[in-house]
């Protein structure tokens, strides 16, 4: 998991019974810009189990900073119900991420770097 856009190590975020999560944005070159959740690693980087994709052509006209973009994708996943499943089975999921999903309003900090 990585935020190369915005050179950031993501956030983690304490849902409470669902547990914690690592949140980042990663924005490759030649592919579309998503949001990685995945559990926190005691040591490196944190295998991301969902990948939210960002639809093209809008990353960089998005107003959201990254802390929020981040929050909406942690909401979005938590609303569907997206984290029990990964949690579960240990399947990598990704889906297309909802630009207007309701941010997610729990603690969240941010992470450290690896």
């Amino acid at each position: 998991m990585g935020t190369a856009k915005y050179d950031h190590p993501g956030y983690v975020a304490d849902t409470g019974a669902e547990g914690k999560y690592h949140v980042g944005i990663w924005c490759p070159h030649g592919y579309p810009a998503h949001i990685h959740i995945g559990r926190p690693a005691d040591r490196g980087d944190p295998s991301a189990l969902l990948r939210l994709r960002i639809p093209d052509g809008v990353f960089q006209s998005l107003p959201d900073d990254p802390e929020t973009l981040c929050r909406r994708a942690l909401g979005q996943a938590l609303d569907a119900g997206l984290l029990r499943s990964v949690a579960v089975d240990g399947e990598y999921q990704e889906l297309r991420f909802q630009l207007d999903a309701e941010p997610w309003s729990g603690p969240m900090h941010a992470a450290e770097r690896a």
